[in-house]
């Protein structure tokens, strides 16, 4: 049984450019069991734990089955040695979170599977299932553990930069993947007190860390960001931007953080200002999706569409090299390129992110039906 029905085994790549409302890393199917976290350690030697290895940050990753690679506590912790064969990795040196309980079938299937049946859940007993805190014969306890860089690593697969290796993972590995990574990076980035300085540990299956002097407890941290795409007067063209640091002929939405004491409309318009001059009616933007993003200290990036009232461009500072009024068809043909996985490599024609990002589907959706704003 899943919180979410949806079990889906196919691309991530495939399925997002199929289903244009859908954003990778969205679809994990785990029960976080937020109501019933115990002790890591009590439950980590359970023999239905499975383990999803990091190494600064990226991805333990078998890439004959195109998988993540989860493996045993005792694989881990009980047989696996260094090089030298002597020291043993325990789970006090490894930073470890508890990312769910979810079916075995995510661990174990096999490497031809592409998709399988929605699961069903019952709403009777969706209450009862959110209290359990064991997993059912068919389900694992999940991890996922960042390995220390001084221990020398012999574990089977390759360690891969998750954004890299999206095109190759499957809808819920993408999510569950990502999950692992943004509550690794912020305990990273969050070893020590912002109030007195003193080391912090981490509670509640890695979901809370605490400060061992003044007890200042610290909550995993999501940046909100405002992705916005601009629609001219004409409804016939879109503003699209690009930064030097992109990727050669990438044009994509306008997008910042949400300021302390902003909405999103009015992130949205300051953005777009700040970085193309353009002004938009914060009464016209409209909410489309939002997508986590896994990266750069862990975001989630908030759809929008919005009008332009005044449509001059004046680039105020250097965040944008560049910033066009791009019309319907061009932007048909940037889509094209964007989706073909096998476009030439010396193809100089401009092009958005790939579908897996969520400015591709804001553009999509705006090319394949025109929003009602």
């Amino acid at each position: 049984m899943a919180l979410r029905p949806e079990f889906h085994f196919s691309s991530v790549l495939e399925h997002s450019a199929l289903n244009n409302n859908f954003e990778c890393f969205q679809g994990n199917p785990l029960n976080r069991l937020n109501l019933h976290r115990k002790s890591i350690k009590d439950v980590a030697q359970h023999t239905q734990s499975r383990f999803l290895s990091y190494r600064q940050l990226k991805v333990l990753f078998d890439q004959e089955k195109k998988q993540p690679t989860w493996l045993t506590y005792e694989f881990l912790f009980e047989n696996n040695k260094n090089t030298n064969n002597e020291i043993k990795l325990t789970l006090d040196q490894c930073e470890i979170v508890l990312l769910g309980i979810g079916s075995r079938f995510i661990a174990d299937r096999p490497s031809s599977i592409t998709n399988t049946e929605s699961t069903k859940i019952d709403n009777k007993l969706l209450n009862k299932y959110l209290l359990a805190s064991e997993p059912t014969p068919d389900e694992y306890i999940y991890f996922a553990l960042s390995i220390p860089t001084q221990f020398a690593d012999n574990l089977p697969g390759t360690y891969m930069d998750l954004r890299s290796l999206l095109p190759q993972l499957s809808v819920i590995d993408a999510a569950i993947c990502g999950q692992g990574r943004a509550l690794l990076d912020w305990h990273a980035s969050y070893q020590y007190c912002g109030k007195c300085g003193s080391t912090t540990n981490s509670l509640e299956g890695g979901t809370r860390r605490k400060c061992t002097k003044c007890n200042n407890t610290i909550y995993p941290r999501t940046d909100p960001v405002a992705i916005t795409l601009v629609i001219h007067s004409d409804k016939e063209h879109v503003l699209l931007g690009r930064k030097a640091t992109f990727p050669p002929f990438m044009f994509t939405c306008l997008a910042g953080f949400i300021e302390p004491g902003e909405s999103i409309p009015e992130a949205c318009s300051r953005e777009v200002w700040e970085e193309s001059g353009v002004i938009v009616d914060t009464n016209l933007t409209r909410y489309f999706d939002s997508q986590p993003w896994p990266f750069l200290g862990g975001q989630l990036m908030i759809g929008c569409f919005t009008s332009a009232i005044d449509e001059t461009i004046t680039l105020h500072d250097s965040e944008l090299e560049d910033c066009r009024w791009f019309s319907r068809d061009e932007v048909g043909e940037m889509i094209q390129r964007s989706r073909d996985v096998n476009l030439d490599k010396n193809d100089k024609g401009l092009r958005i992110p790939p579908p897996f990002a969520i400015a591709h589907q804001l553009i999509y959706n705006w090319h394949s039906t025109t929003p009602k704003i």
